[in-house]
Formats: structure tokens, sequence, C-alpha cells
């Protein structure tokens, strides 16, 4: 089988052989949170199956399923505080932040304390100057953007408390949610559990030592995080309750009506004119409010007024932009309701949560599994399961898919779900064979050594002992090896230090020396043992309470091997599917 996409056509293309020997990657993301590897699953393959004739009128699946094209964002004004949410118009120009303060209580009548011995500890000063601007727009926009200058905020007990930005993250709430309707709606618990910890921002205790943490006591997730990171969960779970083609969960309108401006028509003839210069006269142009993110160009010392040549008359914005910064190594993003210069590296570690409706897709989790692997390959983000470090995915209900990445790999993301569902419009329904469950497939776990070396004698044991190869069963067809693997360095709290691009610093670190299990063995046998090695992995599922985000035992896709040894039918007849071989 072979992955093909024609980035200029927009079109996605697989093809498969009559007789096939492959390998498939499946992501993990359970084992990678543990600086694990993806597992990789080797199928046998024999000739396609026959295809029966079309059913003259039936149609396919992606053509009776209607998806709706909101909500394309859950505002965030709707999940802070009333007294933040307010919309204001007023321009601070070189003001300290005891006159923000001042203003704050004089005109909208909030209560509000300047932290100033965590300003001191920072080195941070209450009179730095501040201009900023808003036009008709919520205030909690203008606070956020205080953050370039390491302020922060956060509301408690009717006050508005304004800090540094480290403090205002580790001001932790503990906040209920009720999950109920969601699992009554078909939510798997584990998966919806591991959605909220892996496709929001927060650092969490279960994960990396240190952070906020979670339980679940019934229907009820109590979890204790920043404002921020609350603010993240209540969006993710208003868009898992209500969505569409794509819903941004944290995302203001303001930056839909800047989005819509990248499409209108400017006209530039720049002869060595200043960055700051040349962007400011493009949002006159569109009238937009675009900055430049000075901080970040300031990391990777790229000057405000670096030269810019570009002469275009009438083209949209977004392609006078690409020209225009694509030497210096810029793009843009959009944040706190203004759309920012920045560098390429910022823009790409500036993740956002989306949730997308695949349900014309995928109609079980196999096919889902077979769709994210796609999407792994076929954009062009890096992820957190397959790459060690990245965005997230995973896909709580059949259906439906969840999705943390930058803005770019969004957008891509959009449009190849866009080009399958062309694709499946003119495509024929195809009836795939069920897989054998006496059928012989190899698989590869990658563990730590100890724990293969345990598993290597413990399987034969425990799982169908007479269907093991071994002096005293000549003809029995199963059989399991060691090999070693490559090994992983990691930091102290378990994070993969090999994988990141950073300079080491100096800290503390440890070697993981790791192994792949393979084994050969029928497919219902090797569901059994996919479940013990989850079981021995994260134990037994706890009902209630479940702790943790990432690493909640049973189901999702951490389970070693996938179950059923394929991804599914898929519709369209074979579209991001794997045949049951």
């Amino acid at each position: 089988m072979k992955f093909l996409f024609n980035r200029e056509l927009s079109l996605l293309c697989l093809s498969f052989a009559g007789l096939v020997s492959f390998a498939v990657v499946f992501p993990s993301p359970c084992l990678a949170q543990l600086g694990g590897e993806p597992i990789a699953e080797a199928i046998e393959g024999e000739a396609d199956a026959v295809i029966p004739p079309l059913v003259e009128g039936e149609k396919p699946p992606s053509l009776l399923i209607e998806i709706a094209e909101e909500p394309k964002t859950i505002d965030p004004a709707t999940l802070v505080p009333a007294a933040v949410a307010q919309r204001v118009t007023v321009r601070f120009e070189q003001k300290p932040l005891r006159d923000i303060a001042k203003w704050l209580l004089d005109e909208l009548s909030m209560t509000v304390l300047i932290d100033y011995p965590a300003l001191a500890d920072e080195g941070l000063l209450a009179g730095e100057p501040i201009t900023d601007h808003l036009e008709d727009a919520p205030l909690y926009l203008l606070l956020n953007r205080l953050q370039s200058l390491q302020l922060g905020w956060y509301f408690e007990d009717e006050t508005l408390y304004l800090t540094t930005k480290s403090q205002a993250d580790q001001h932790y709430t503990t906040v209920p949610y009720n999950l109920g309707d969601l699992f009554d709606a078909g939510f798997r618990s584990d998966a919806t559990l591991r959605t909220v910890g892996g496709t929001t921002g927060g650092v969490w205790e279960e994960m990396s030592g240190e952070g906020g943490a979670s339980v679940l006591l019934g229907d009820v997730l109590f979890v204790r995080q920043s404002d921020a990171i609350h603010q993240e969960i209540a969006g993710l779970l208003a868009a898992l309750r209500t969505h569409g083609r794509r819903t941004l969960t944290n995302d203001p309108p303001e930056h839909g009506l800047i989005r819509e401006k990248l499409n209108e028509l400017v006209t530039v003839e720049f002869d060595e004119t200043p960055l700051n210069g040349a962007i400011k006269s493009l949002a006159e142009q569109v009238q937009a409010d675009i900055r430049l993110d000075l901080p970040r160009l300031s990391d990777e010392g790229i000057s405000e007024r670096i030269p810019l040549s570009l002469k275009m008359t009438n083209r949209p914005l977004s392609t006078v932009l690409r020209a225009l910064l694509v030497k210096s190594h810029l793009t843009w993003n959009f944040r706190d309701g203004v759309m920012w210069i920045t560098t390429n590296s910022a823009a790409q570690s500036g993740y956002r949560t989306a949730v997308f409706d695949v349900r014309d897709l995928c109609q079980n989790q196999k096919e889902s599994t077979g769709l994210m692997r796609a999407i792994h390959t076929q954009t062009r983000g890096i992820w957190d399961d397959a790459d060690g470090e990245g965005g997230s995915m995973t896909s709580p209900k059949t259906g439906l898919l969840v999705v943390r990445q930058d803005e770019r790999t969004l957008e891509e993301l959009l449009k190849l779900l866009e080009s399958y569902r062309s694709a499946l419009r003119v495509s024929k329904p195809r009836a795939v064979a069920a897989a054998d469950p006496k059928e012989l497939v190899t698989r590869y776990y990658r563990l730590q050594r100890e724990v293969a070396i345990d598993l290597e004698k413990l399987l034969p044991e425990m799982i169908q002992p007479d269907t093991w190869l071994s002096p005293a069963r000549p003809e029995a067809t199963g059989t399991i090896r060691s090999v070693t693997s490559r090994a992983e360095v990691l930091r102290a709290q378990g994070v993969d230090a090999t994988s990141s691009a950073q300079s080491i610093k100096a800290e503390a670190f440890m070697m993981m020396a790791n192994s792949v299990l393979i084994i050969r063995q029928t497919r219902e046998i090797q569901e059994s043992i996919a479940k013990l090695i989850d079981k021995i992995q994260f134990g037994d599922k706890v009902e209630m309470p479940v702790h943790g985000m990432g690493v909640g035992g049973g189901g999702g896709m951490g389970g070693g091997g996938m179950g059923g040894g394929g991804m599914g039918g898929g519709f369209g007849g074979g579209f991001f599917a794997i045949p049951a071989k």
C-alpha cells in the first residue's frame, strides 16, 4: 500500500498491490507519554478480497451524513468571568500598570490588586510603560496581551489580581466538570480523560511530576489547574458537546474577522522599507490589527527595522505577506484578538485545539485509527506520539477527532479532510473482508527491557500455552523473541531528552534500556496479548475514582497492536484503510 499526496491537486491517492507484505506504524499516545515508542505491526497479506458489485442507487455513507458548518469556534468570552468579558474601547499610550489598574477601578468599578512583591521578585517594574488598545472588544484580550511583558492575571472572589505570568500560571483552583452527558452520548471515559489532558496546554503532575491534577468520581471530573487551563478545558468540553466541520475550542470571533482580511486585495511598493513600516502600511490598507511580535523577534535577533523590498498589485494580503516575510523566516499567527508577525518557530509552537466532525469518514474506531495514521503522515506538523514532541490527536468517540497543533497544520488538516470527502463522493462503497481470527500475524511491542524479559517468559505461560512453539510442542505456530532496541535518555521527570532539538542543560538524566518483543500468533491470541501487556503497563482500569489524564488503563490507542490487526474498512473502498488480510 502506498500513500500518495498531491499537494498541487490537494488529492490523496492510495494504491494497493495484489500480494503484499508491509509494516504499519500505529500511534500509541499512552506509551509515548511514558517515553515509549509507537507500536509497529507487520501484517502478512494475501490477494485483495473480491469486491461485490455496487447496488443500483446505493449512496456511499459519506453522502448520507450532513456535517454542520457551525459552530466554527467556542468564544472565550463565554468561558471567562463576566467582569473581564465585557466589551470596552480604550487606548493606553505609555501608561504604567498602576494607571491601568486605576482605569479598571474608575471606569469599570472592578476591584484590582497588584502583586507588587511578585513583580519585585522577578525584577519587573510596576512603572513599566504599556501601550495597547481595544476597540469594542472583550477586556480579557488586553489582559492576556500583558504576557509580552511577563505579566499575568487571575480572577478570584470578584477581584482581579495583576501579577507575574509565572505566578498566574501557578495559581491553581479546583473546578468540577460534569461529564455525564458526554458519557451518555457515547464518549469513552478513558479516551475523554486522555483528550482533556493531551489536547490542552496544561502541565500535569501525573505525566511530568509537577503541575495540575485530576480525579474522576462517578460522572464528575475534578481538575486542579490554573485559570488559563480551566478556560481551555471548558472550551474543549463545549466543543465536544456542540461541534461542526471544524470547531476551534478557544478562539475569539476577532480572529475570524482578521482571517477574512487575508483574502483582501492589497497593493504594495516597498523599496528597502523597514519591517515595522511595511506591516503598518498593510494594516492600514485592510483595516486590521496587525502587530510585530517584538519579544519573539528579539529572541532570534531580528530587528523590527530590517529593510524589505516588494512590489505587488492587487494581490491577496496572505500572498503579499508570504512573499514579504519568507526571506526573514517570519510568518504570522493569531493570538488575543491580534494578528502577530512572528518567527516560524514561535508560530509552530503556538498550539491551538480543534474538534473535527468526521462521522462521514469513520464508522468505527478502527477507521478512526486509519484516518489518524493518514493525518500523521500527510500533514506538515510534528506529533508527540510519533516524533517525541509536537501536537497531539485523539478520538474520544467514533466520528470525532480532537487535534492540538499549530494553526497552519490545522488549516492543512481541514483541506485534507475536504479532499477526502470529495474523493468519497465519486467513489463506490466497497465491502472489505472480515479479518480471519485464526490468521497468523506478527506484532512488535517496544517495552522497557526488564518488562520485555519478564513477558518473554510469562506470555507463553499465561495465554494459550498449547499454541506456542517449543520442544514439547513442535507443531505449534506461536513464537516470541526479544531483541534489543534503541535506548532512551530521559530527564528526571521522565521526559525524552533525545527527541528535543534544544540543548541539554545541566540537570539529572537517566538511561532507559528498551527491547522489542516480536510475537507471531493468531489474531485472536494477539488481542489477548495486547490486553495483558496493557494491564501490565498501566494496571486494571479503575472505574471510580480514575486518576490521571494521560495514562489511564485499558482502551484507547495504547493497548499494543490496535486490535483486529488493521485499521478497518474505510468508506470509499480503501481510503485511509488497511485491508484485513
